[in-house]
């Protein structure tokens, strides 16, 4: 994945986790109000959901910066790949993708989804350098 990218990705990844950390803060005035004993029950719900809200927005955004792939490699046998979300490279087998398909958005197809025997899937994007053709070979490979 080319750097400019990478730093686009990091850029709306901080952006939605400071979004959702302000849920938070204001969730957090709703729970413990300023110069109030104890806040009435409907802010105490309604401070209950946003913080709920932002953990969920967080939780998300951490889930799917681990999947999405930033620099791969396939030698006809073995996966290897470095997601963005982290550092050390991880290895599959040929015999552990379940499938390979198109992982489409709401603006069109965007790259590749690789699941895995064990449940896992990453995102492999056009973006990432050779990834329509390593692809296309997992495809031909995983048919044989």
């Amino acid at each position: 994945m080319p750097k400019w990218r990478q730093n686009l990705h990091t850029i709306a990844f901080g952006v939605m986790c400071l979004l959702f950390e302000g849920f938070g803060l204001f969730a957090w005035n709703f729970l413990f109000p300023a110069g109030e004993a104890r806040p009435a029950k409907g802010l105490l719900l309604s401070g209950l959901a946003f913080f709920a809200i932002a953990g969920l927005g967080i939780g998300t955004q951490v889930w799917f910066w681990r999947r999405i792939v930033k620099e791969f490699s396939y030698d006809g046998s073995a996966l290897r790949f470095r997601t963005l979300g982290t550092a050390e490279m991880q290895t599959q087998e040929l015999s552990e993708i379940a499938d390979l398909r198109e992982w489409q958005g709401r603006g069109g197809p965007l790259g590749y989804r690789i699941g895995f025997r064990d449940g896992k899937k990453i995102y492999l994007q056009y973006g990432v350098s050779n990834s329509v053709a390593a692809a296309e070979q997992i495809r031909r490979d995983l048919r044989v």
